[in-house]
């Protein structure tokens, strides 16, 4: 049973906290929160748009946050309707003190008895979890956890009050800025992928740079960052990036930007802040995506992308090029089956 579950409240208790505008009875009993498919009697669910309203109707859900502006049909005197400005940040702000109420105690700073602590690192005020290994000259700020089985190469830092979950590794020379998360398996300051071709084979390259992870950013599962050449690789303050991820060498990734499961990003990439990069994404080495500019999943990026544009496709172009190529090549199909046709009637 997961504890970060609702309490029991009703409608007009929690269109009170939300501010929102009441359409049904306001002491219908919620005593959780689910997907409108998966919704039973007495959760809340939730729409964000038109294209979901009509699921309203055959949903068991009691009531429903509801983005102001989706029609939706309230002849149900049984259920009730949470009106908000925003679905999405309403859904946001009751997870976020669900999560809170259900919080684990914090970590008590210490160095658990399995874990070896070189006795040049500096880790008072940190919690050590079993089995860590914290190299030589490291420094763990007063507040950051290393939950269990995390290892940090000499000269290591990580900030105020991050965390680093089970399995990660942090290389040498490598820093984790304040209140970031990094998630099991994470490596950072793995040497990037370079090499020279030479008569005997590839020459591996030396790469003499390290990893900066600024405050904020939160890494997913099994994502690598790679060490830089000569410069650091750089991941923004309050960037994001999800699970699976390859963060190639020389890298320099912005403020709050967002990179979605399974993107590999080759070397020397650069992103501005405030980018989005959709899931399964491929970055050719060398390119420059602009500040707030989204790339579309599963596309292949080989040139660089304006500010502020969204671009689709592989090789990826700009979005309405894209859907103008897509469409031709609709057309171009039907034109040819109905060529066969004719030669085959001939």
């Amino acid at each position: 049973m997961n504890d970060a579950r609702p309490q029991a409240t009703t409608t007009g208790t929690l269109a009170e906290i939300l501010g929102a505008r009441l359409v049904g009875p306001a002491d219908v009993p919620l005593a959780d929160i689910a997907p409108l498919d998966k919704a039973t009697p007495g959760a809340l669910t939730f729409i964000r748009d038109q294209r979901h309203a009509s699921a309203w109707n055959t949903s068991n859900a009691s009531a429903a946050l509801v983005t102001e502006g989706v029609r939706l049909d309230e002849s149900d005197a049984d259920r009730a309707i949470l009106y908000v400005p925003d679905a999405d940040r309403a859904l946001l702000t009751l997870l976020e003190a669900f999560a809170e109420h259900a919080a684990p105690p914090p970590v008590e700073p210490g160095v658990d008895a399995t874990a070896q602590v070189d006795p040049s690192a500096a880790v008072e005020g940190a919690s050590i979890g079993p089995m860590c290994v914290v190299g030589p000259g490291c420094r763990v700020a007063p507040g950051a956890v290393l939950v269990a089985r995390v290892t940090l190469g000499p000269n290591v830092s990580v900030g105020a009050e991050s965390v680093l979950h089970p399995g990660v590794v942090v290389q040498h020379g490598c820093s984790v800025g304040e209140r970031c998360t990094l998630h099991p398996g994470v490596v950072v300051g793995a040497d990037g992928f370079g090499y020279l071709p030479g008569p005997k084979g590839a020459i591996k390259i030396p790469h003499l740079g390290a990893v900066v992870i600024e405050d904020e950013a939160e890494i997913g599962a099994n994502t690598c960052i790679d060490r830089g050449k000569l410069a650091d690789t750089r991941v923004g303050r309050g960037t994001k990036i999800d699970n699976l991820c390859q963060i190639g060498h020389n890298g320099d990734i912005g403020e709050h930007v967002i990179i979605c499961g399974c993107c590999s990003i080759a070397g020397s990439v650069t992103i501005g802040d405030g980018a989005t990069i959709a899931g399964s994404v491929a970055v050719s080495d060398g390119v420059k995506i602009g500040k707030g500019a989204t790339i579309g999943a599963r596309s292949g990026v080989i040139n660089d992308v304006p500010a502020g544009e969204t671009w689709l496709g592989a090789p990826a172009m700009p979005a309405r090029e894209a859907a103008a190529n897509y469409a031709q090549f609709r057309t171009l199909s039907k034109d040819l089956r109905q060529l066969r046709k004719r030669l085959r009637d001939a």
